[in-house]
């Protein structure tokens, strides 16, 4: 008997090594011939190819690269910015993320979208109120689930959306398919982010076929399928008929309301009134001239790039209103690259949208963004890399702010 268990051991044991063999192998080919694809201009083929190497062998740091090349190529520029961030934040120090780190910085995609290809272009001051954009058709759909023709004209010229206070988070009621749910707003985030999962719960049937792509959070480096469906949204009284989310295999955290569905709007945010109040771009122009403090920021893809100064030293960051656990969310690259010392901090968890990772917290001698200046402050470090440091809301806890999309400014007011 103990003659036939170790031979049923040794015969798993060869089974296992041959089939974690016959994996690797797959992955080799399905690597080789995505390069050969990509070098023969086959950009389509070339992404489907690469994305199963990806999937069969995740460490594999020059495939995560080329299948960004490769859809960057198609003109699917925010899929490939996604995943030219992940091959920074799970490969720092790399061939493929020097690489990477080479093309992030060029990239800009319009204020608020994450890609031509599947969301709405933003109105501008002068279009008017009959701006239409063409109609778009989602990956792994039916032809039945194409966005029919959007306009920008039934959006409100101001509007109100109230937020539960006490929470550090903006969590606001909305309804998608008129189901209502409750969800966060959150500037860091792209668009509409939802889970299959949390669809089901409120009785809509998800997206079913081939997934669009894969998506990472900042929580951890982990990897999840995602489509992209239209639905009809509405936050307050803004409705965005026909519009695109973005819906994860499967969302550990509250569904997201982000860029792309307030993008035709400026905002401001007023904690103490538990509001966000939009006024639509060319409708009139509040703040540009009024009291208080401007930050600057830039785009990049989706987010806002603000610089921060940490200790006197100046570093760009995201700013980010779905960032509640500290002033600063960074990434241990970034604590080697301000020389912060961690050595008094705490072991953390945190969660996103892709699960839960784990972290330090400590303390930083002094953060300042334009006019907010504070002391002995909380900052979170992640084991790995966000790409950017996430700005907290600690850190500008007190103020009222208004975003200007159209001078680029964060406008501070001292409440």
């Amino acid at each position: 008997m103990k003659k036939l268990a170790a031979k049923l051991m040794a015969f798993l044991a060869l089974a296992s090594i041959w089939g974690f063999s016959q994996q690797s192998a797959d992955a080799a080919d399905e690597y080789k011939q995505g390069i050969k694809l990509l070098g023969e201009k086959r950009f389509d083929e070339a992404t489907k190819t690469l994305k199963k190497a990806v999937s069969l062998e995740p460490g594999n740091s020059d495939a995560l690269y080329y299948l960004a090349v490769s859809q960057h190529y198609q003109g699917r520029t925010a899929d490939a910015l996604v995943n030219y961030q992940l091959v920074l934040k799970k490969f720092p120090g790399s061939a493929a993320a020097r690489r990477a780190a080479g093309v992030v910085g060029s990239i800009r995609l319009a204020p608020g979208t994450t890609d031509a290809q599947w969301y709405p272009k933003a109105a501008t001051s002068g279009t008017g109120t009959n701006a239409q954009n063409s109609v778009r058709t989602y990956a792994g759909g039916s032809s039945g689930s194409a966005v029919q023709t959007y306009s920008t004209a039934n959006l409100p010229d101001q509007a109100t959306i109230f937020f539960e206070k006490g929470d550090a988070e903006l969590k606001v009621d909305a309804y998608i398919n008129n189901r209502p749910i409750k969800m966060i707003f959150d500037t860091g985030a792209t668009g509409i982010v939802v889970g299959r999962n949390q669809l089901q719960e409120i009785g809509i049937k998800p997206p079913e076929g081939e997934a669009t792509g894969q998506s990472g959070g900042s929580s951890n480096a982990s990897l999840q399928s995602y489509w992209m469906m239209p639905a009809d949204v509405k936050v307050g009284t803004v409705l965005r008929q026909n519009f695109p989310i973005k819906v994860l295999s499967h969302n550990s955290a509250p569904p997201l309301c982000g860029q792309s569905f307030i993008q035709d709007f400026d905002y401001s945010i007023d904690r103490n009134a538990g509001a966000i109040r939009l006024r639509k771009k060319g409708s009139s122009r509040y703040g540009s001239t009024g009291s208080g403090y401007t930050v600057p920021f830039t785009w990049e893809g989706p987010k806002m790039v603000v610089n921060v100064e940490v200790n006197g030293r100046s570093y760009p960051m995201y700013f980010d209103t779905g960032n509640s656990a500290s002033a600063i969310s960074m990434g241990m690259n970034d604590v080697k690259a301000l020389n912060l010392s961690t050595e008094d901090g705490v072991a953390v968890t945190h969660s996103g949208v892709t699960g839960s990772g784990s972290g330090i917290r400590f303390k930083v001698k002094r953060i300042k963004m334009g006019p907010i200046e504070k002391y002995d402050c909380d900052v979170t470090a992640s084991y790995g890399t966000l790409g950017k440091p996430l700005v907290g809301q600690d850190l500008y806890e007190g103020y009222e702010y208004t975003v200007d999309n159209d001078q680029k400014l964060i406008r501070f007011i001292r409440r």
